[in-house]
């Protein structure tokens, strides 16, 4: 048996450097793949230099039992053959199934790989040199049970006669500029205390249910899907699937150890779901991202809890770590495209954590990525407090920002730390969300940050940077919205703060979710939606001669004014009174009763956008 234990010298080492030494071979199955793959085949680098992305990169010390070979890059047709082997396994069969837009393939294996095997994958392309690599299967740690998430805190929440079951957190708007346009989408999170000392990395005090959430810059409710604890969302967002706009978020739970097990939510503008996402090779999606790339694929965050031996402890010992990895998934087929793993890319001793300092090591913890022009990822990890600009083809890293051995000298306050949520925006400018907590705690105050990046002179100087007023401290999670004009609009994540900035940097609009909540991001746009669903009207009888109307409609946008139908049977409504909509329940007051009531939503010029059931008072 060969174990994947991880030597310090393998410990220190990247892919890339890894990739380009002489391969090593096991024994009789060794001798088997030698006659197999034959003496023309070359490293997978020299391949790669034309611009094909094979994964698992070569020398992955992770990789999952469930892994495919996916080879992105070149029409599915021109791929000839491809042969994989385990060390243990020995030769596997396979399926070669084709991405949507014919720009690759995975090969499907018919069975899982063995925990702690070699594997050695050979593959021919028409008009390439034959590629040949290899890659090492994980042994596999456990994965902890999801947060409990106890009885909420009632007093903290809306309630809604027309609604009685919806239980949203109660929002505080503070300060609001005139003209601000957009509405704010959320996700009500519990905020995480830290434990550092603690094999269960966070506890939490939930306000309530989680889910993905938006509000009017009134900080009234707009939609809120409320999930079941303790399931929670993540990341909500307007985005584009095709030519349809869309939502977007994560959805799943949240071990003790700090990571998701979820799924990616993908609904249309009555807010029907249209797609869930999947990661892939047996990994579930981590909350921290789940995006739609400009060409149409998912990108996921996935955390994998693995058993290697890290430098300094007892030949044979094997420790749990978090790998961090970065997935993209074709959305229509579900096949994965390509895959980056932190470990093996990333050296350990770049890490801001140390497993000495946490029973859980969690060494990288990606946060965001961001697909960018010609192949490219944009990686945020938290824990090594540093941002990675990775070639898809190679897998190799092009630079780094921040952290232990960043390609940028560092100007006046341009150093970061337990970043969240960085984009690379145009003229090679970055944005994030600098945490500065985590613990341990290296400034006063979080900030949202803009860097401009001198590629020429390898210099990253401060841009721009935003402040709340009381220098609020995120200990985790956090988002930076690079706002039409220069503004900002930033989630200050595990705090209840949520802000806007001018270009200047003057507060515009500044709201909380109640204490002890947070969301993960918190960004504003703008959002048209009709539910697909009915307006909800309760008639509620205030006196002999008098009724008193409840009445909303989740996720509307579009309504205007109410319309009352009154009558003495569900035949004989007819229109008693108009009021414009206030807020997410309107409650409307009659002084004459009927039989029968019914509520009709109006938007622009009077259309009917949706009537509700008719309903008795009671």
């Amino acid at each position: 048996m060969v174990s994947n234990t991880l030597s310090p010298s393998l410990a220190g080492a990247s892919v890339a450097e890894l990739a380009t030494r002489p391969p090593r071979f096991f024994g009789r199955v060794s001798r088997l793949v030698l006659g197999l793959l034959g003496a023309a085949l070359v490293t997978c680098p020299a391949a790669l230099a034309s611009g094909l992305a094979i994964s698992p990169s070569p020398g992955t010390p992770d990789a999952s039992p469930a892994t495919q070979i996916s080879i992105l890059g070149t029409p599915p047709r021109s791929i000839q053959s491809v042969r994989v082997i385990g060390s243990t396994s020995g030769a596997h069969t396979g399926r070669l199934r084709a991405y949507s837009a014919a720009r690759g393939a995975s090969f499907v294996p018919g069975v899982p790989f063995a925990q702690g095997e070699h594997v050695r994958v050979a593959i021919r392309i028409a008009g390439r040199h034959p590629i040949a690599f290899s890659f090492t299967v994980a042994h596999l740690g456990v994965i902890g049970p999801p947060l409990d998430i106890p009885t909420p805190q009632l007093n903290k929440l809306d309630h809604f006669v027309s609604a009685p079951n919806l239980l949203a957190p109660r929002i505080t708007v503070n300060r609001s500029a005139p003209g601000l346009a957009g509405d704010i989408f959320l996700t009500p999170l519990p905020a995480p205390i830290i434990h550092p000392d603690n094999p269960d990395a966070i506890s939490v005090k939930p306000v309530g249910p989680g889910g993905p959430m938006i509000i009017n810059g009134r900080g009234q409710l707009v939609w809120f899907d409320q999930l079941t604890p303790p399931y929670v969302a993540a990341g909500l967002t307007p985005a584009r699937l095709g030519h349809r706009e869309v939502l977007t978020w994560w959805q799943g739970t949240v071990t003790t150890s700090a990571f998701g097990q979820g799924v990616g939510m993908i609904a249309d503008t009555s807010y029907r779901t249209l797609r869930v996402v999947h990661a892939g090779n047996g990994y579930q999606a981590d909350i921290h991202e789940f995006a739609i790339t400009p060409r149409g694929d998912a990108l996921f965050v996935v955390v994998s809890p693995v058993l290697v031996h890290l430098p300094g402890t007892p030949a044979g010992q094997l420790s749990r770590l978090q790998d961090s990895i970065a997935q993209e998934v074709d959305i229509r087929t579900g096949l994965v495209e390509w895959e980056w793993h932190g470990l093996g890319h990333i050296p350990l001793a770049q890490s801001d954590v140390t497993a000495k300092t946490s029973p859980v090591f969690d060494a990288f913890h990606f946060n965001a990525l961001q697909a960018l022009p010609g192949g490219h990822i944009l990686i945020s990890a938290r824990d090594t407090s540093a941002i990675y600009d990775v070639a898809q083809a190679g897998g190799g890293i092009v630079w780094r920002l921040g952290g232990k051995a960043s390609s940028f000298r560092m100007g006046p306050g341009a150093r970061f730390h337990f970043q969240h949520d960085a984009r690379l925006l145009s003229g090679n400018r970055i944005s994030l969300f600098d945490d500065e907590a985590g613990p341990p705690i290296y400034a006063a105050a979080s900030r949202g940050l803009v860097l401009a990046l001198d590629l020429r002179h390898h210099r990253a100087t401060v841009a721009r940077q935003y402040h709340r007023p009381g220098r609020s401290l995120a200990e985790s999670e956090g988002s930076f919205q690079n706002l039409p004009g220069g503004g900002a609009f930033v989630g200050f994540g595990a705090t209840p703060w949520m802000s806007q900035f001018s270009a200047g940097g003057r507060l515009q609009f500044d709201a909380a979710l109640p204490v002890n909540d947070g969301s993960y991001r918190s960004l504003r746009f703008a959002w048209r939606a009709t539910p697909r669903t009915r307006p909800v009207l309760v008639a509620r009888r205030t006196a002999p001669t008098g009724v008193a109307l409840y009445l909303s409609w989740n996720g509307a946008t579009a309504v205007t004014h109410w319309q009352v139908l009154a009558g003495s049977s569900a035949g004989a409504l007819r229109p008693a009174r108009t009021v414009a909509d206030r807020s997410f329940e309107t409650r409307i007051a009659l002084t004459q009763t009927a039989g029968r009531y019914a509520v009709q939503a109006l938007g622009a010029g009077g259309r009917v956008l949706a009537t509700s059931p008719v309903v008795s008072p009671s």
